[in-house]
């Protein structure tokens, strides 16, 4: 198996950023393989556990702008697989949940695996406390 050059982890997490923020949802999507896997091993309901496939994705996303908004990340730290096209980025995240106005502040853990230069596994490790 061939690992993940930094260059290439730090390009996609890049673009995931500054899509995200723009509420480019295309550009966001487009880092995705159409049989993405997006996980969420922490999330409560009625929060999904899991996205199966871009449509599933981009559901999700697009129903994102209705629960908070993001003002900044962080830069992620970056970690890289031995032995595979893998890494693990740690990043923050500030906003406001739109509901109730309170600070969205979360620490992110996120292993990612790619497939063709694209994201077919998503695994989003967030404290659900800072939701609520």
């Amino acid at each position: 198996m061939t690992t993940i050059a930094r260059e290439k982890a730090e390009e996609t997490m890049s673009i995931f950023r500054e899509s995200f923020l723009q509420g480019d949802h295309e550009a966001f999507l487009n880092l995705f393989h159409e049989e993405v896997s997006f996980e969420f091993p922490y999330a409560p309901d009625p929060y999904p556990k899991k996205l199966n496939g871009i449509a599933e994705l981009r559901s999700h996303i697009e129903g994102l702008d209705k629960v908070f908004v993001i003002r900044s990340f962080s830069e992620p730290v970056i970690h890289r697989s031995a032995d595979g096209p893998v890494f693990t980025a740690e990043f923050e995240a500030h906003g406001t949940m739109l509901q109730s106005g309170k600070s969205y502040d979360q620490q992110y853990i996120s292993v990612v695996e790619l497939k063709d230069d694209k994201i077919i596994r998503y695994q989003d490790y967030w404290n659900p406390l800072s939701v609520g």
